[in-house]
């Protein structure tokens, strides 16, 4: 899956590409609200580009790199994260490295997986989920016309602790 936006250009991941990710994974910052744990070492990344890489093989879903188009920056990664054939729907998602917060590329990255999700997919539903302490992002879900469905109470666990989530969604309707 390749992905041009006015700035953007998302594409898979590729072995060139270990030094950024392990950048973004190792950021203690990127993973404050989310159940991953940063990569301690370029070896763990290393394995994990690697299992991302080869699952690209049988599966075109799943993270991808994104990069400034002008000037090819590293900035995060985004993609359709999930496909349910059955249920016609996919799950969104994104992490950028924090030098490249609030500058509008989580919600350009947002709409550009969201027609793709559509217009190639031709799924029924998009979805995404951010937790209800990430008020940022859960800003850029709806900036990029998802609507707020719920919360959904202690979702999963950080550190110990239960976390809400905020549950967003777009229909095809509501994308026409």
């Amino acid at each position: 899956m390749t992905i041009e936006t006015e700035r953007l250009m998302l594409r898979p991941y590729n072995s060139g590409d270990l030094n950024d990710y392990h950048s973004l994974m190792s950021n203690h910052l990127v993973w404050e609200y989310s159940t991953t744990l940063p990569h301690e070492d370029i070896a763990r990344s290393q394995q994990k580009l690697e299992q991302i890489i080869a699952g690209y093989e049988n599966n075109p879903i799943g993270f991808h790199a994104f990069a400034d188009k002008s000037t090819s920056t590293f900035i995060g990664e985004a993609g359709i994260l999930s496909f349910n054939k059955n249920a016609n729907r996919c799950v969104i998602g994104y992490n950028l490295l924090p030098e490249f917060w609030g500058m509008g590329y989580a919600t350009e990255v947002s709409k550009a997986l969201i027609s793709y999700a559509f217009d190639k997919l031709n799924v029924e539903r998009v979805e995404a989920l951010a937790m209800k302490l990430n008020i940022v992002s859960c800003k850029v879900l709806e900036k990029s016309g998802m609507m707020f469905e719920g919360t959904l109470r202690n979702f999963t666990k950080i550190n110990g602790v239960y976390q809400d989530v905020c549950y967003y969604g777009m229909v095809s309707a509501d994308y026409k």
